[in-house]
């Protein structure tokens, strides 16, 4: 992506995880990986292990031409056959018996796979610090916010009464369960590569197991059962994860976004960098934080689609769709993470309108609690009797622009039944809100059990 569009999507710490520099920065930790864990099992002279980490140590990425390495992927196939010729050079001018011994027994896929979950463990590192982050500002809003009563809303209409704060748990509940997804999978995720041409690491013959032991052992990555060049259900599950995030996201800035339309202004999101307006409309106050989440939600099903299709591979290792995590999964991980920095910048800004929030109650009349006055009505005229009445009172209403309880007042029909005081309390907002305080209660109660409530913070932008 342009840099130009770069800095508006991405989160910058996760963008130089996955850049070219940093790509061959992990194959090389692969590489050394690789060589030790066949030398501890003695495959390859510990000597040689020793001179392929110096090289490695003392040169680095600085080994490395890029432009020969750009051109030569695109004729190789993937970066991993130019990459290993040019650590063996390396190698080479330090000790040719050495270098004989580089990338030994394994395939261009296993350095590649296994960068590809380095890259990944490091960048859901990131990840996880951010949704903490965000998770404990959502549930600061749903202690501070749980008494602000505000109109709840079934498909965009008017419906029951909730609270701010009862928003924001919700928002912190999904949040949670984003963080305690990411618990669950990494034993599974987090897993080395290792098997050479068809998966059973046929050159390190019966010492093959031992190998990759010490290898995941020396990345501190699970050693796989068997094999995974062409199952990889592990990246999907991965991709879909991030999925679930970044969706969460657009849902939270779905609500943003519409609580800030000038005819409603419920809430206001703070002027910063996320902020702007057209230059010819300075009375917008344009969401690009909301934008730039919800932009990132219709994108990344996108790319996790083109993941699932490439599940299908043939045989040991397929010809293509492995080549799809290339372009997918970098992505999604820097659209997931820069849709997390958005969303924190917002919600340490976002301010409810109080007033705004009581005002837009009484702007339906009282109509969403028609189906509260049935209700009351119904032990003692009937349903049927009783939903005749109310429905011509809330007809009455909205031609006359009245409100639904002062219409029931007058009713002769309904007089009888109901007092002035148990009128009032029925069209009282904070009568209705059901069991909302025992699930904010619930959502709160589950933070103190295993997240901090003062996460290690990283660095939001990448400009």
């Amino acid at each position: 992506m342009s840099k130009l569009h770069a800095s508006l999507f991405y989160h910058a710490t996760v963008s130089e995880i996955f850049s070219d520099q940093a790509l061959v920065r992990y194959l090389l930790q692969v590489e050394v990986a690789l060589a030790h864990a066949e030398a501890q099992v003695g495959v390859i002279p510990y000597q040689a292990a020793q001179i392929i980490q110096q090289v490695v140590h003392d040169q680095g990425i600085h080994a490395f031409d890029f432009e020969q390495l750009y051109s030569c992927s695109a004729v190789a196939g993937n970066i991993a056959i130019p990459f290993v010729q040019q650590l063996t050079a390396a190698v080479k001018q330090v000790d040719p018996a050495a270098a004989s011994y580089v990338h030994w027994g394994a395939s261009s896929q296993d350095i590649l796979d296994t960068a590809c979950i380095l890259q990944a463990r490091d960048a859901f590192h990131v990840v996880v610090q951010q949704l903490q982050h965000a998770y404990c500002i959502c549930l600061n809003l749903a202690r501070q916010y749980r008494e602000q009563i505000m109109i709840g809303r079934l498909e965009s209409q008017h419906a029951l009464p909730v609270s701010f704060g009862y928003k924001a748990a919700r928002w912190a509940s999904s949040l949670r369960r984003d963080l305690d997804r990411l618990t669950e999978i990494k034993a599974r995720i987090f897993s080395a590569q290792l098997g050479g041409s068809v998966g059973t690491l046929a050159t390190l013959q019966d010492q093959a197991t031992a190998v990759l032991v010490a290898f995941a052992q020396q990345l501190e990555l699970a050693a796989p059962s068997c094999s995974w060049h062409s199952e990889r259900d592990r990246m999907v599950e991965m991709a879909s994860l991030l999925g679930i995030i970044v969706g969460n996201m657009g849902k939270m800035a779905q609500d943003w976004s519409l609580l800030m339309q000038p005819e409603i202004d419920e809430l206001t999101q703070p002027m910063s960098q996320a902020n702007g307006a057209a230059w010819n409309s300075p009375h917008q106050h344009e969401s690009v934080a909301s934008a730039a989440i919800l932009t990132a939600a219709q994108r990344v099903p996108l790319l996790i689609c083109s993941l699932y299709q490439g599940l299908a591979q043939a045989h040991e290792r397929s010809l293509s769709h492995w080549q799809l995590e290339w372009l997918a999964i970098p992505e999604i991980f820097k659209l997931c993470s820069g849709a997390l920095m958005h969303g924190i910048d917002v919600l340490q800004g976002l301010k409810p309108h109080t007033m705004q929030m009581f005002a837009n109650i009484e702007i339906s009349h009282g109509l969403m609690m028609a189906e509260t006055v049935i209700n009351a009505l119904t032990p003692q005229i009937g349903r049927s009797v009783a939903e005749d009445q109310v429905r011509r009172c809330c007809q009455q209403a909205k031609i006359e622009h009245k409100h639904l309880k002062m219409l029931i007042l007058h009713c002769e029909t309904l007089r009888p039944y109901l007092s002035a005081a148990q009128i009032d309390a029925l069209f009282q907002p904070e009568n209705h809100l059901g069991n909302m305080q025992t699930q904010i209660n619930a959502v709160l109660n589950e933070a103190k059990l295993s997240v901090p409530m003062k996460p290690t913070l990283i660095s939001n932008h990448g400009c």
